[in-house]
């Protein structure tokens, strides 16, 4: 199951709408063949690896997977049936299924075929594979990641509002690799006025040419024409915006290659998020990365939107006159405080990333 844990990575970032899994067949110790899930509407980790072998090799044999196999047909048929035709006897599986539709029934189907099934091996390592899976699938929202990138006393730009940069090469390598994870990465309109940032992916992932969706959440539309996003072409970009906006604004930057998407504002005059997110979905967002800015961060956490932290931290002070990165919440009583959960440590040369899930 570790062994297929790591095929399960390989697809990581490149599997969206689907989960990544991982598959190994086994017989008498020795691996037989082995598969993961390479994107979405291909043969599945299973199929891969039964396809390695001829007719009758996989009699008897042992399959280790890290999730529950389908039983439905999607863009592909189902894997049940073919893991029954191949012979294995025996199903390992880590983690069940979280799509309601199948979650369970693919195992009862495998019990009713007379395979042998053992469930929970590495539960928990196998369920964190695929945690914007099981959110997207369930409630039909995106996984929401906010990244920072954080001065020693909590600052994101100076006074002066610069932030170049903040944290060392490492780290932004870093962030390349999570933008390589995700299907879109967002920003608020000053992040876009002030940093003017590429948002691409220029590590990591990128070989394979995949560049996430960019979105701007601005209620304004008052975006200058030379900025950095409109100069790379082979990706979505979209402005999400409210109603208010001037319909002259919206028409310039479609102009300009842009998607508008006008929203109904919330009680303080912004974008709603929750629609934002549902919107997001329907359109095959898994996972979306936040990163940026002030007002941004304030709204994901204080609607408890977000689902996981990662704070890329640099041993700088920058001082009470910089600029804060959750500047809109204002926690009374130790008790009220947002809590994270389940965290990571790793240090890269002089710089920290600390990951959390937020507690709900």
């Amino acid at each position: 199951m570790r062994r297929a844990i790591g095929l399960a990575l390989r697809g990581k970032g490149k599997t969206s709408p689907n989960p990544i899994v991982g598959a190994v067949l086994v017989r008498k110790g020795r691996i037989l063949a082995e598969g993961y899930h390479r994107k979405a509407g291909s043969d599945h980790a299973e199929i891969i690896a039964i396809k390695k072998l001829k007719k009758g090799q996989a009699n008897g044999a042992t399959l280790y997977v890290t999730m529950e196999p389908c039983c439905l047909y999607g863009k592909t048929p189902p894997c049940v049936p073919r893991i029954v035709e191949a012979g294995i006897r025996h199903v390992v599986i880590g983690a069940r299924d979280p799509n309601p539709e199948i979650n369970g029934k693919g195992i009862q189907w495998l019990k009713e075929a007379g395979l042998e099934v053992i469930e929970g091996v590495l539960h928990e390592d196998c369920e964190n594979l695929n945690r914007p899976f099981q959110k997207f699938i369930t409630m039909k929202m995106p996984y929401v990641t906010l990244k920072v990138a954080l001065s020693l006393d909590g600052k994101i730009a100076t006074a002066e509002r610069e932030s170049k940069w903040i944290t060392n090469a490492l780290a932004r390598a870093y962030v390349h690799e999570l933008r390589s994870e995700v299907d879109a990465v967002l920003i608020g309109g000053g992040t876009l006025r002030y940093d003017d940032p590429l948002l691409t992916v220029r590590h990591g992932n990128s070989k394979n040419g995949r560049q996430p969706m960019v979105v701007v959440l601005d209620r304004t539309l008052d975006i200058p024409p030379e900025r950095n996003l409109f100069v790379k072409k082979n990706r979505p970009l979209v402005f999400a915006t409210t109603w208010t906006t001037p319909e002259e604004k919206r028409r310039m930057l479609i102009k300009m290659g842009a998607e508008v998407w006008p929203f109904d504002a919330d009680l303080t005059g912004r974008v709603d998020l929750k629609t934002l997110l549902k919107t997001l979905a329907q359109k095959n967002v898994m996972h979306l990365l936040v990163e940026g800015g002030g007002e941004v961060f304030s709204s994901f956490i204080s609607q408890r939107l977000a689902d996981h932290v990662v704070i890329c931290m640099a041993p700088k002070l920058l001082g009470g006159q910089s600029m804060d990165w959750l500047p809109e919440l204002s926690i009374r009583k130790m008790e009220e405080a947002y809590q994270l959960k389940n965290l990571s440590l790793r240090q890269l040369e002089d710089n920290v990333v600390i990951e959390g899930e937020l507690e709900k």
